[in-house]
């Protein structure tokens, strides 16, 4: 009569060798869905502002689905291999036009400096008492024009000693974080300041009167979303730059802190309505905020330009003692 070995507990049979990875891998399978449900969840962000605050963290979605997805060849879990697959191409949708290289071939005549506009943007973060060094970056570059974000007295004084620099200024220093400035090395026509809600927060809407053709330019600085207010406020403050964009008869430049990542839904009606593109795209994902914590670091500085523009450069600029990195765009208007 055969006989049954019965299995010793501190010798494991090969069977339960191999289930053991499959159970000891079931963390992986709520990872996996975590990272699906984040990357999912902006695609819903209008009918929430928590959700639409998910797509501000694109690319972290994408590391954390690639590094799930290898630790899969440990841990064999077909269902965190599936949610992880779809959160990676998901976000690498969103991704990959900012990582593809775009062509910069201008031709000569239009490659000629004079045709070029060379733009920051810099928020210098209104609790830092010490311009120095925003001061000395802005003199060492010297762009043609500059948008500064959270200006107050102090700053504004410190932008007025730039007077060398640039001769044409608009200054509206606030006690808040929401003053603005537009400084040029050109002359400015058609100025206005304008608040596109009822927070009464500014904008600079500009003729720029450059020798080789003038051109529109918009500096903004729009409330955060701290909250579903908040959110609205963003989303109607992009709109009214989006249709003040779209309705300028000459090519139009757009630059400023916009609290908003180009994936959010905000983001995505401002380009969408205004016709403008984001100088970042095929130059990579080059977040601006925070400067000096290793997390978050997300892309809310922008520059938006025609589509028929050419952008030479675009880079993040060095740390000027504020909370954000200044934004460094070479453009060539059409």
């Amino acid at each position: 009569m055969p006989t049954t070995v019965p299995t010793d507990p501190a010798h494991p049979t090969a069977s339960s060798a191999e289930e053991r990875p499959l159970r000891g891998g079931r963390w992986l399978d709520v990872i996996a869905l975590g990272v699906l449900f984040g990357s999912l969840a902006g695609w819903a962000g209008s009918w929430h502002w928590l959700l639409d605050l998910t797509t501000h963290f694109r690319w972290y979605w994408l590391v954390l689905s690639l590094g799930g997805l290898a630790a899969c060849l440990r841990w064999r879990r077909p269902t965190a291999v599936a949610y992880l697959a779809i959160a990676a191409m998901v976000n690498a949708r969103d991704l990959l036009p900012y990582w593809l290289p775009k062509s910069t071939v201008v031709p000569a005549a239009t490659a000629a400096d004079e045709r070029r506009v060379f733009v920051v943007s810099m928020n210098v973060h209104r609790v830092n008492d010490d311009p120095t060094a925003a001061v000395a970056y802005l003199r060492d570059r010297r762009p043609d024009v500059v948008a500064v974000l959270e200006v107050d007295a102090d700053w504004a004084t410190a932008l007025d000693g730039l007077a060398d620099v640039f001769p044409h200024r608009v200054i509206r220093p606030r006690t808040d974080n929401f003053g603005i400035a537009l400084l040029s090395r050109w002359p400015l026509d058609s100025v206005e300041v304008v608040a596109f809600t009822d927070t009464g927060f500014p904008s600079i809407v500009a003729t720029v009167r450059r020798p080789a053709g003038d051109f529109r330019f918009i500096a903004t600085h729009p409330f955060p979303p701290f909250n579903a207010r908040c959110t609205d406020q963003l989303v109607a403050h992009l709109d009214g730059v989006a249709k003040t964009a779209a309705a300028a008869t000459l090519p139009c430049l757009v630059a400023g802190d916009f609290n908003a990542a180009p994936w959010s839904r905000p983001f995505r009606r401002l380009v969408a309505t205004s016709g403008l593109v984001d100088s970042a795209l095929g130059r990579g994902v080059q977040a601006t905020w925070h400067a000096h914590l290793p997390a978050p670091r997300i892309p809310i500085d922008h520059v938006l330009v025609p589509p028929e523009a050419t952008v030479l450069r675009r880079e993040v600029g060095p740390d000027i003692g504020s909370d954000h990195l200044p934004i460094e765009a070479e453009i060539v208007l059409p």
